[in-house]
């Protein structure tokens, strides 16, 4: 992530489209370049960030830095990419698990050993997965995490910290639950396209790669203790890592490697030797007594003594398999080189000699265009940028885990979600379609489509164990299914206007019309008819969301700011609650006992009511 007039050209630009759906893309001449590096929870093992996703023809995407014409200084958020790249075949001796787990734009990777930690620049989210099997845990998302093109990740044990690209901040989480601690935004915190972060149990060190600076916080509260400026010879700093008694910062443009004291955050030394060979150092990790730098200029690797700074050797050689480095991790027994371009290998090094160990580059691994990895001593973790996926490998051998990606599952734009304790259902919108997954193993069932179904717009979904009711949003109609097969049971039309909630107790189903500001009720035994609910006394107002207990229905009413009850039995009026109560757009609503939650997308709170 380099500004164009500070980097010379390369002789790789290409034009790059950056952008996000909500401001208007700016085209520019991006130079090639590489994103930041996180530290795992053990000391030493690290990750590297990947460099934002280009819209223009797959040849070796690239970054740059650049400022709106109409927004001076503001750096561009990542986009992701209009089309795929190439997927590499896989070979039948390889024996792979595949994962839905989505990801679109895998941008940097974390384990701690428990956990591993995706950030995705496209969808603003982060990923969790298993350490132990791969499997998901969480997709966290959502606007109170403030993602904003996350670009670095890691993991310190009891909390996960996340750096906010293009949102200049950044997000704490608990890594037990995933659940929001804070987000870390303000001027003081001198966060300027903050691009690489690293814990190392006290501290927090978070590069700023437009500002120039290092920012260090308290890990134990988020506090800030310094920002580390110009003295510090920093100059794009996009990678950090610690030890816990020395930081290491690359400066991609300054072919040079800050040292800082750990403990007090003043400068040790700015280390620029020749010998060094430094050519546009991108990733660093450091590992009790060694420190690697990747040269993504240089296709080479420097290693340095972690006691003095000192150069060891600079590696390099066609044997080694460098194609522009970017991510390097050590667990202090293995180091792991990411070669993110045309070499699509991983090169895995002995941490004790720097001797080449393998080069591993077949199809079967899947890489395309791995910028980003992390080992933490059993498992390497390759974040694919090209690929939208994540390949696991075993630290002893380098042998295939498995892959893991989504396109199985065939999830897209998936909008709605319901499980009866057997079944997960989900509805995915725009590609018209239900996908089913075992509840007990998350593992995929059946993906249901076709135009018998008469899906169109799938934008509700209720399952209440032997009926799957789905509200087709565009088509004005209800799809059935069978819960125990999946089967299609029925497509009932003629009641419903733009329905865009659903809900099921087992007797009846409620169909809330969002356009029609009514409530359609069926028969769940057959999906007869009862009536349509309608008239000014319910206080229907584009009604979003519907939940049912069996005695009792709630709707929200996200233009009225108001939530309608009503006597299940009888469909009959129970009361309308106001905006006294807090509503502010309500959207969503789920009720379970006397209690009713109910969701409001304006002011991103959650109303709870006694029913």
């Amino acid at each position: 992530m380099i500004p164009l007039a500070r980097r010379p050209p390369l002789g790789r630009t290409r034009i790059a489209t950056l952008g996000r759906s909500s401001s208007a893309a700016r085209a520019f001449v991006a130079v090639t370049a590489a994103a930041g590096l996180v530290l795992l929870a053990t000391p030493g093992a690290t990750a590297t960030a990947a460099p934002t996703r280009s819209s223009a023809a797959p040849a070796r995407p690239v970054t740059g830095r650049a400022a709106s014409a109409s927004e001076p200084g503001v750096p561009p958020a990542a986009a992701g990419l209009a089309s795929r790249f190439r997927a590499p075949g896989m070979r039948a001796r390889a024996t792979i698990r595949t994962f839905g787990w989505g990801f679109n734009s895998p941008n940097a990777v974390s384990s701690d050993g428990t956990d591993v930690w995706v950030t995705d620049d496209a969808t603003d989210s982060v990923t969790e997965l298993a350490a132990a099997s791969g499997a998901l845990v969480r997709v966290i998302s959502g606007p109170r995490y403030a993602f904003d093109s996350p670009g670095g990740v890691s993991s310190g044990g009891l909390d996960v910290w996340v750096t906010n690209f293009a949102g200049n901040s950044v997000t704490e989480l608990e890594a037990t639950t995933g659940a929001l601690v804070r987000v870390i935004r303000g001027s003081k915190y001198g966060f300027d396209g903050p691009l690489a972060v690293s814990p190392d149990g006290t501290h927090v060190w978070v590069a700023n790669d437009y500002g120039d600076s290092v920012t260090e916080l308290d890990a134990a509260t988020g506090a800030l203790v310094r920002v580390s400026g110009s003295r510090y010879g920093f100059d794009a700093p996009d990678s950090i890592s610690s030890d816990g008694t020395h930081l290491w910062v690359t400066n991609e443009i300054g072919d040079s490697v800050t040292e800082l004291d750990a403990i007090t955050g003043a400068l040790v030394q700015v280390i620029s030797s020749s010998q060094c060979g430094f050519n546009y150092p991108d990733g660093v990790s450091s590992a009790g007594t060694h420190v690697w730098v990747t040269n993504y200029e240089g296709d080479s690797v420097t290693e340095l003594d972690a006691a003095n700074g000192g150069p060891v050797q600079v590696i390099s050689g066609s044997q080694y398999g460098f194609d522009v480095p970017d991510g390097v991790s050590s667990d202090g027994t293995h180091v792991w080189v990411a070669n993110g371009f045309e070499g699509d290998s991983v090169t895995e090094l002995n941490a004790a000699t720097g001797a080449l160990v393998q080069v591993i580059s077949s199809s079967q691994y899947g890489f395309d265009y791995p910028f980003a990895l992390c080992s933490d001593g059993t498992h390497v973790w390759v974040a694919n940028f090209g690929r939208e996926s994540v390949t696991e490998l075993t630290s002893a051998t380098g042998g295939l885990v498995q892959i893991i990606a989504g396109s199985p599952y065939a999830f897209d734009e998936p909008d709605a979600v319901s499980s009866d304790g057997t079944h997960v259902w989900v509805a995915n919108e725009y590609g018209n379609s239900v996908t089913e997954l075992d509840a007990s193993t998350g593992a995929l069932v059946q993906v249901i489509s076709g135009t018998g179904y008469a899906f169109d717009v799938p934008s509700a979904i209720s399952s209440d164990g032997a009926h799957v009711w789905v509200a087709n949003e565009y088509g004005n109609s209800v799809t059935e299914l069978d819960a125990a097969t999946g089967a299609l049971v029925q497509v009932l039309y003629g009641h419903f206007d733009r329905p865009d909630a659903v809900c099921s107790d087992g007797a009846h189903v409620w169909v809330a019309n969002s356009k029609g500001n009514n409530v359609t009720e069926l028969a769940a035994a057959s999906g007869a008819l009862v009536w349509v609910i309608q008239g000014s006394q319910y206080g229907f107002d584009q009604p979003e969301g519907i939940a049912s207990n069996g005695s009792l229905v709630v709707v929200a009413n996200e233009v009225g700011d108001s939530v309608t009850v009503l006597h299940a039995s009888t469909g009959q009026l129970a009361g309308v609650a106001g905006p006294a109560h807090g509503f502010d757009s309500p959207d969503a609503a789920s009720l379970h006992g006397e209690q009713a939650w109910i969701t409001n997308s304006a002011n991103e709170s959650v109303t709870e009511i006694q029913s």
